[in-house]
């Protein structure tokens, strides 16, 4: 009898929905909070894959002494090819599912990311898009440390223009309505046109609805100087995150061209922690906690591993 009992409560509450004390983060005019009203900083790192280079083993390092980051949040980076080639059943399965258990045994704010860089009018994108958010947003809507970052690059049309923002809303608005169906209480973050650079248009003009965050990938190109035309202006009217951001002292060049995030601890390193730590309101995961994806920061970008996990241990704590 008393396990019929437990049979027909966990058929009304899933034990991943109620066997959690972790708390929901939300979004309060510019800034993140839990659901009790506490002002939090989103501060971690992203990997670079679901399905390279040992994830599993990833997350735990990352989290579990001595290796501990001493994150609170962590982006988990779903490869659009890995998709393809595995099939939506099998990746959830085998990729998904684990990591996302793992996240909630170690009570951690985790980021789905649908990984895709590309064009945000292209056909085939956008169905990939749909059916992607289709399966995964009912999947993980009871667990109170998973978010969804929608889109994380779209790239061209990438005009940095009101009339670009105003179309990209109108199109980011369909996908977000989308998920609120599935997932009405999840965080959401939202990225923008020109590889998610262009989040200062939606202080004026946001997406509707709760619980919407803004992204930012931030590299050396972008100088300090234009940090609060980008981003930092915007962030005070609306909640921005960070969710890319990095430099590599290890590579200047890529062919013939000068490489993005080519840059220094000094002149990019520095400024951004001195800018990020005035503005507690501004949430931020680096990337890429791995040994090979650029700039790699268990890899060849080593340094700027050591200076992230320093960070991390005096914002966040032991």
């Amino acid at each position: 009898m008393r396990s019929f009992i437990l049979a027909a409560v966990l058929l009304l509450f899933p034990l991943d929905a109620f066997a959690q004390d972790v708390q929901r983060w939300q979004t309060k005019n510019n800034y993140f909070q839990t659901m009790a009203g506490e002002k939090v900083t989103p501060r971690g790192v992203s990997l670079c894959s679901l399905e390279w280079h040992k994830p599993l083993e990833q997350i735990k390092s990352v989290t579990t002494p001595p290796d501990n980051w001493n994150i609170n949040i962590l982006r988990l980076p779903v490869q659009v090819r890995e998709w393809d080639r595995v099939g939506a059943d099998s990746y959830i399965k085998d990729y998904l599912d684990p990591a996302v258990k793992l996240c909630r045994e170690k009570k951690l704010q985790c980021i789905i990311d649908w990984h895709e860089v590309g064009r945000w009018d292209d056909a085939e994108n956008i169905k990939k898009l749909d059916d992607f958010w289709a399966q995964v947003a009912p999947r993980y809507a009871a667990d109170r440390n998973i978010i969804y970052e929608i889109f994380n690059e779209p790239t061209e049309p990438k005009s940095k223009s009101a009339e670009n923002w105003a179309a990209w809303k109108s199109f980011i608005q369909k996908r977000v309505d989308m998920v609120r169906m599935k997932a009405p209480n999840t965080l959401l973050l939202i990225g923008s046109p020109h590889w998610s650079q262009m989040p200062s248009f939606a202080a004026e003009d946001p997406v509707t609805g709760k619980n919407i965050a803004y992204v930012m990938h931030l590299y050396p190109n972008y100088k300090p100087g234009s940090w609060d035309k980008a981003f930092g202006n915007a962030a005070e009217k609306v909640p921005v995150i960070l969710t890319e951001w990095g430099w590599s002292a290890a590579e200047k060049h890529k062919g013939n061209y000068a490489n993005p995030v080519y840059g220094t601890e000094e002149d990019f390193g520095k400024p951004l922690k001195e800018y990020l730590d005035a503005r507690p309101h501004i949430g931020w995961t680096a990337w890429s906690y791995d040994e090979k994806c650029g700039p790699a920061m268990l890899g060849p970008d080593k340094d700027m591993g050591a200076f992230v996990k320093s960070w991390l241990e005096e914002a966040n704590g032991p």
